[in-house]
């Protein structure tokens, strides 16, 4: 199997000036955005090189401590440092956002691939629970502050730096990239080259149906894994295309998992059954309550997890222990209407799961097929 790094060892010798941007490309970079240059050092003024950014981050040792450093993102800095095609390459304008009162965590770096020519990359959710309960929050709330400021940085983006512009992300990095596609006015709009969506959830109908929406459609190119989740959420109108993952189940959405054959992903048929079920459950469990339900589900179970004093999901798996005593102790203290709301939403989420378990059976039973490889989903 080959995978991202494989590719950055085969085409690592070739700048991307004389051979031109691909999606594997733009999975790079997609990634190279949850690297926590916030850990290490302040938003450097101008642009510097992704080599000297990269030898920063692997010298310093604080990194290996922090749970968000994979260990194959130092694989991945290691790699882009000492290829021609990404070392050369110049970063800059990096933001990082978080802020547990707003419940949003934001953060975004550019990497100019010509002089002007310019790749804006959205960092998709950490592991912390704000970021997580802000991708709640998508369920049921736009703009969430992300995508606004998603906007907000395409838009100073342009008006500060010529040429075209190219918007990429991973997960919910992937949505803020639509996002800030279809909502930063025609001016930058117009410069917009292409749009870079891996795995990250959709949209409502009221933002697929807006003007700006339809005019980025075309350039949008979306890539889930063959069981996807999260890139299924809500909706899309673009063309997306299934990739095939080595991993099982959720792990799929890892992006080191997505195969890669020369220049371009691996692709398959089909999403599997498995990911239809999941996707027909959870947007029948979402549709059948209001706005205002889910947004009291999501803070309930936020305020549960709060109360762990966790900050991450990390630390709340380290000390599982803790976690499911403070759980128990936060939920029976809830008042009685907000406990019954949490306690319905469950029951209405296994029913779907249920609905669909049967509805599944008739589908295998009549030889119907999952969604087709270029069909919306």
């Amino acid at each position: 199997m080959s995978g991202i790094l494989d590719y950055i060892a085969w085409r690592g010798d070739i700048p991307i000036a004389y051979d031109g941007l691909c999606e594997a490309d733009g999975a790079v970079l997609a990634r190279f955005s949850y690297i926590p240059f916030e850990y290490f050092r302040d938003p450097p003024e101008g642009f510097v090189s992704v080599a000297e950014l990269a030898g920063e981050a692997l010298s310093d040792g604080r990194l290996e401590r922090e749970e968000r450093w994979k260990l194959r993102d130092r694989e991945l800095l290691e790699a882009m440092a000492e290829s021609r095609r990404f070392g050369g390459l110049e970063a800059g304008r990096f933001v990082s956002r978080f802020d547990e009162k707003l419940q949003t965590q934001f953060s975004a770096i550019t990497v100019r691939l010509a002089p002007e020519r310019y790749f804006l990359a959205f960092r998709g959710t950490d592991n912390t629970i704000v970021g997580w309960k802000e991708d709640l929050n998508m369920s049921y709330l736009c703009p969430i502050p992300s995508q606004r400021s998603a906007v907000e940085y395409a838009e100073a983006a342009a008006g500060a730096l010529p040429g075209q512009l190219i918007l990429g992300g991973h997960s919910k990095g992937g949505n803020l990239a639509v996002y800030a596609g279809a909502f930063c006015g025609e001016a930058a709009q117009e410069r917009i080259e292409a749009v870079f969506n891996f795995d990250g959830p959709g949209f409502f109908d009221n933002i697929l149906e807006s003007p700006g929406y339809r005019r980025v459609c075309p350039k949008i190119r979306t890539f889930v894994p063959q069981f996807s989740v999260v890139g299924m959420l809500l909706g899309r109108d673009e063309e997306s295309r299934v990739v095939h993952s080595t991993e099982n189940g959720l792990h799929q959405h890892d992006m080191y998992s997505w195969e890669i054959l020369g220049r371009r992903f691996v692709y398959l048929g089909t999403i599997t059954g498995g990911s239809k079920f999941v996707d027909s459950a959870l947007k029948g469990w979402i549709a059948q309550m209001t706005p205002e339900q889910f947004e009291a589900f999501a803070d309930a179970i936020y305020t549960v997890m709060a109360d762990t004093n966790a900050r991450t999901l990390h630390e709340m798996r380290e000390n599982w222990f803790d976690s499911a005593k403070s759980f128990v102790r936060t939920f029976t203290g809830m008042d009685e209407e907000t406990r019954r709301a949490v306690t319905e939403s469950i029951k209405l989420l296994a029913i779907n799961a249920g609905h669909e378990v049967k509805a599944l059976g008739r589908r295998e039973g009549t030889g119907e097929r999952g969604v087709k490889y270029g069909e919306s989903h």
